[in-house]
């Protein structure tokens, strides 16, 4: 199944900087091969639902390696069946509205 989904990867007791734990979450996706996108809150990722799922599970598992105690995720996944819908159809979509 075919997912796109909003990621919120969180390193908890990892100091108070966490940009560099999130550039290697960025690096995960990336070496994943699937589309992301980055913004102020969290990363969208397209992808099937397994290699999603895989590349959270793997994000937790470089941020526990870099010395977070604990890491926190905030999910939501958008799944459908009536088209297929890519993360830039999506948001081009609204962008023509605005626009």
């Amino acid at each position: 199944m075919h997912v796109v989904a909003d990621v919120n990867v969180t390193p908890i007791g990892a100091g108070a900087s966490l940009s560099s734990h999130i550039a290697a979450c960025e690096e995960v996706i990336e070496e994943a091969g699937l589309k992301y996108r980055l913004h102020a809150h969290g990363t969208n990722i397209e992808g099937s639902w397994e290699e999603v799922m895989r590349v959270i599970q793997r994000c937790h598992d470089v941020l526990h390696e870099r010395g977070a105690p604990r890491v926190d995720s905030a999910i939501r996944i958008a799944t459908a069946t009536d088209k297929d819908q890519s993360l830039e159809e999506r948001i081009d979509k609204v962008e023509r509205k605005i626009g």
